[in-house]
């Protein structure tokens, strides 16, 4: 896997090497960056379901201030310890060891906020609605803020939750990108 823009455009990253991580294949991961792009700069940046960490350090090399990885699988969160220290970014990141709900509890309950959200679940699990439903409950979203959800085209979810709404979404074979926004 590589970097595909920004400063770090190029360089290869780590991950991780066993069946239950589905890396997101470098055409979909551009194309997400180009609708999002100028949310980037600047952001704090949240990556759930982190795997090799490669939305989250993808942001950092597009102009994030700082990438928070949520991953609990302790092997997949050693390789993004890895790719970050691979990159030298360990002072604009953190790697949270804790399953998706656990995690965004406690981002919740220290009232952190995220002005772009990843979230790349394993597909076929009804893991986009339930942490699209669990960030709206802890609001961890800054208003305006974008929440990107990688999902099988297939699995359905809601096209709005509480102050939540799809403002875009785009298929690649199998695969659905859904962009949310906070009002």
């Amino acid at each position: 896997m590589r970097i595909i823009s920004g400063r770090y455009r190029g360089r290869k990253i780590a991950r991780p090497e066993f069946v239950s991580v589905r890396p997101t294949k470098d055409r979909v991961r551009e194309a997400v960056f180009n609708m999002v792009a100028s949310s980037v700069r600047h952001s704090r940046v949240l990556d759930i379901f982190a795997g090799s960490g490669a939305y989250g350090l993808e942001s950092i090399s597009g102009g994030a201030k700082e990438a928070v990885f949520i991953e609990k699988d302790r092997n997949a969160a050693k390789v993004i310890g890895e790719n970050i220290r691979l990159l030298g970014e360990e002072g604009s990141t953190r790697v949270i060891v804790k399953d998706m709900s656990a995690a965004l509890e406690l981002l919740g309950q220290n009232a952190e906020k995220f002005d772009l959200i990843f979230c790349d679940p394993p597909y076929k699990a009804n893991m986009p609605k339930k942490t699209l439903i669990m960030v709206n409950q802890y609001d961890i979203l800054n208003h305006s803020g974008l929440m990107v959800i990688e999902h099988h085209r297939d699995e359905g979810i809601p096209s709005f939750e509480g102050n939540v709404f799809i403002c875009k979404q785009k298929t690649y074979g199998k695969i659905l990108i859904s962009i949310f926004q906070k009002k």
